[in-house]
């Protein structure tokens, strides 16, 4: 069986994809496991030790295979993406970006950009869904592309929360309520699209194994 560890950064990102994850990987032969960090820091200080520790795993024989989800934040998303997959290939992992063609690989490097909330914006239904108080037009900035907005996500979802009457600032709850009504395949945040179609990547029987058996 393949065993999936989705590492991410704080409990807002636990809470909002493992309802997610679990809707888009419903009936595959996968055991998912979401570890969260105290931050972004941390998930990157302890990332070398981890992935060390599943690259050992499977060396054993067990099939692990990870995903790593983290906020762009205020970094260089280039700069940022190539430091988590020479972390891994330190590791002895082979990285989506470092394949061989259509080949299998390993670790799947994500970033939400330029946070988690971005792709709350890009599933208004789900928010709606969600808070029925808020409004149903997306804020202007978001309507179109929410990852091409400028400023702070987060900031600008909870003003719009607050505006509609919803009195909810606790990132964690946002995530509880919103992440089981997201959906896989009908969201405007470019990020969000190339996690899910990653997640299903990796997730995909390996074909050398295939012909092992």
């Amino acid at each position: 069986m393949i065993s999936l560890e989705l590492l991410v950064e704080e409990e807002s990102a636990d809470m909002a994809l493992k309802p997610l994850v679990g809707k888009i990987l419903e009936g595959d032969a996968v055991r998912v496991r979401v570890r969260r960090f105290q931050g972004k820091p941390d998930l990157l200080k302890k990332l070398p030790d981890r992935l060390e520790g599943y690259a050992a795993a499977r060396r054993r024989g067990e099939d692990v295979r990870v995903v790593v989800l983290v906020d762009q934040d205020n970094d260089d998303c280039a700069v940022l993406k190539g430091k988590l997959d020479s972390i891994a290939e330190q590791a002895g992992l082979t990285t989506r970006a470092k394949r061989a063609g259509a080949g299998p690989f390993q670790v799947l490097n994500r970033i939400a950009i330029r946070e988690l909330e971005s792709w709350y914006f890009g599933d208004w239904a789900a928010v709606r869904a969600a808070f029925p108080k808020v409004t149903q037009d997306v804020p202007r900035n978001y309507r179109n592309n929410p990852d091409s907005a400028s400023g702070k996500c987060s900031d600008a979802f909870e003003k719009v929360l607050r505006a509609n009457g919803v009195r909810i600032a606790s990132k964690p709850e946002w995530g509880r309520r919103i992440g089981p009504k997201l959906s896989p395949t009908d969201n405007r945040s470019p990020s969000f699209n190339a996690f899910v179609a990653g997640l299903y990547e990796i997730s995909s029987p390996d074909p050398a194994s295939k012909k092992k058996g």
